[in-house]
């Protein structure tokens, strides 16, 4: 297969989400098999605007999966730090303190992932990248 030049689109991940639905898309157009966006009822802005709300969204929790323990040990610390500069012998209390703020931001993080992706619930966006993928896994699968 051929790599298509990417050097003009600096705002997509190779590995993202985003790349690899346009990758299936261009590189198997001629093939009858792929799923087609019309069969969908989707028009392709709306699938472009849908597919890069999507994209932010993922990004989002790439973001947290990857500082997570940076922002939790940081609450942690400094939650620590400010009971040992006011208390002289509450180590057990600020521990169980700083472990109730940190599980706060967690649940905070949550509440902001599941208020986000419910909007990626029942679209027929959502059904025809489930379907690309779908397909692209069954087709890697027939070459092996």
């Amino acid at each position: 297969m051929f790599q298509i030049d990417r050097s003009y689109i600096e705002s997509v991940n190779l590995e993202s989400l985003q790349s690899r639905i346009w990758d299936i898309r261009t590189d198997h157009q001629a093939d009858p098999t792929l799923p087609h966006i019309e069969s969908y009822g989707i028009t392709e802005d709306a699938f472009e605007a849908y597919l890069e709300k999507k994209q932010k969204f993922e990004d989002f929790k790439d973001t947290w999966r990857n500082r997570r323990l940076l922002i939790l040990g940081s609450v942690f610390l400094l939650t620590v730090a400010a009971f040992s500069l006011f208390f002289r012998r509450a180590t057990w209390e600020a521990y169980a303190v700083a472990f109730m703020l940190c599980m706060l931001v967690y649940m905070v993080y949550m509440t902001i992932v599941a208020y986000r992706g419910r909007q990626f619930q029942h679209n027929p966006c959502e059904t025809f990248i489930k379907a690309l993928l779908f397909w692209d896994d069954n087709r890697q699968a027939a070459d092996k």
